[in-house]
């Protein structure tokens, strides 16, 4: 009986470390800048072109900043400039939620965060400043709602654009992939 709890035990630590490990393949919806953070507040590490491929590798539990990786770098976007390829119409990340396309919630800590990603970049050496920083409500974000959503319940007076379509040949999969490449 105690090796079963013991077995089970072990193959939840196992699926939740194959989840957190496990990205999203999207691209973005608009030039937009990646952050040492999920605040405006962060430095930026460059910005992102429009319908550049990246790899979300998890959103905070409010969806409104995500974790994601572009080519060599890794930082913070909004996720309203998160798109996926959802039935062949490009659906922006907060409209559908990031349980369709299997995106972990993640927390943010500067100080670990930073020694992973940005030992050796210029801004490394203000990192003490971000070390207590405590994340802050996006302005004017709420949670998601539940159930099914409408477009831009993120934001008022969005209207979505119809027919939106996927960059063609930009090396992005559909979310339900088995692997994923680098590109860059």
């Amino acid at each position: 009986m105690r090796i079963r709890k013991l077995a089970g035990a072990f193959a939840i630590f196992l699926a939740i470390g194959t989840a957190a490990a496990q990205a999203s393949p999207g691209y973005t919806t608009a030039n937009v800048n990646m952050r040492t953070g999920p605040d405006t507040d962060f430095p930026s590490v460059g910005v992102i072109p429009e319908g550049d491929p990246i790899d979300v590798r998890g959103c905070l539990r409010d969806e409104s900043w995500c974790d994601v990786r572009w080519g060599d770098n890794r930082g913070w976007v909004y996720s309203e400039y998160l798109g996926f390829d959802y039935h062949g119409q490009t659906a922006l990340l907060p409209d559908v939620g990031i349980g369709a396309f299997g995106i972990p919630v993640v927390a943010f800590v500067a100080s670990d965060y930073w020694n992973r990603f940005y030992v050796g970049r210029p801004w490394y050496a203000d990192r003490q400043r971000w070390f207590g920083y405590h994340i802050r409500p996006r302005p004017g974000w709420h949670a998601p709602p539940p159930g099914p959503r409408h477009a831009g319940w993120w934001r008022s007076g969005y209207h979505a654009p119809n027919g939106m379509k996927p960059p063609p040949g930009r090396g992005w999969r559909r979310p339900d992939h088995r692997h994923h490449d680098d590109r860059r």
